[in-house]
């Protein structure tokens, strides 16, 4: 799989990820086929889950798989900021924060 290195760190991840628009915005108690998704994405390579609050019920939708998985450590999880200004940013990723149940948003 082709990777390229983060600038600061040198980890390397893969060019490609797992997007969750639309397909991870389902009520929680149907994600069950979702599980499946992960576990091939992970067993095949991938590392990189990207999301955004405006995804519906995707951020809380992969927390709770991530979890449940025991997952969260070998994955690389990024979300978008879709504010204006500092504190709106600020309070956006804290609700990202808390809807990922993660304390770092990669």
């Amino acid at each position: 799989m082709l990777t390229r290195p983060i600038p600061s760190s040198g980890e390397k991840l893969p060019v490609i990820g797992l997007g969750t628009w639309q397909t991870f915005d389902v009520d929680p108690a149907q994600s069950g086929p979702l599980a499946e998704v992960l576990r091939a994405f992970v067993r095949f390579g991938g590392r990189v889950i990207d999301s955004s609050p405006m995804y519906g019920r995707a951020e809380q939708v992969i927390a709770d798989l991530l979890t449940r998985l025991k997952l969260r450590d070998s994955l690389f999880l990024a979300t978008k900021v879709w504010t204006r200004g500092q504190q709106a940013g600020i309070d956006s990723m804290q609700r990202s924060f808390a809807r990922l149940q993660t304390k770092t948003i990669d």
